[in-house]
């Protein structure tokens, strides 16, 4: 294990994660849901990439071509958004009652589907290549990927106490269609 690995990665990942569409969705997520089960999703979803993205390296992206994989992230952010621009207030809270893995199951897909074949992802199979270090590689990596995602959902949480539930939904709702509008035109 190399620190100025770690270091190194951790700064690279991080500051590419900033602003990504990923941060966006999970702000949006942890404005609307429990944040503790949107970041332990995200985190789990995190972890098993980024050992992927070490220990597989460009196979993987041999066996699913990057098109592939944008589409499915796309269709799934398009179809989460009109199920949040679609979904009335009271089925919302009972379904929030009665599935208490919701939150982390759609965090921990959206950030699957969305983060295959993404940036950072490649960036990490680069850097492990590099650097020669895998291990080094993995834990800069995904320290850095779940720094980035909690403060993400922690701001999303603090967004939930200024504006109303009833005014999140529809621009959460609008935020997941737009970026899956983009994935599928392949801009975004």
């Amino acid at each position: 294990m190399k620190a100025s690995v770690i270091a190194a990665v951790f700064a690279v990942i991080f500051l590419a994660e900033l602003g990504d569409k990923t941060q966006l969705v999970l702000l949006t997520m942890g404005a609307r849901l429990p944040w503790r089960q949107v970041l332990a999703g995200a985190a789990s979803a995190f972890f098993l990439l980024d050992l992927a993205a070490v220990a597989a390296g460009a196979a993987f992206y041999r066996l699913l071509p990057l098109r592939v994989l944008q589409l499915a992230a796309g269709t799934a952010m398009l179809l989460f958004g009109l199920l949040t621009l679609l979904r009335k207030e009271k089925e919302e809270e009972k379904a929030g009652e009665g599935r208490a893995r919701g939150p982390f199951a759609a965090a921990f897909l959206m950030i699957m589907l969305m983060e295959l074949g993404d940036k950072t992802q490649l960036s990490m199979m680069a850097l492990a290549a590099r650097y020669g270090s895998p291990f080094s590689v993995f834990l800069g990596g995904t320290l850095a990927l779940w720094s980035a995602s909690a403060l993400a959902v922690l701001l999303g949480g603090q967004l939930q106490k200024v504006l109303p539930a009833d005014k999140l939904r529809p621009v959460a709702g609008v935020v997941f269609v737009v970026f899956g509008l983009a994935m599928l035109m392949g801009i975004a």
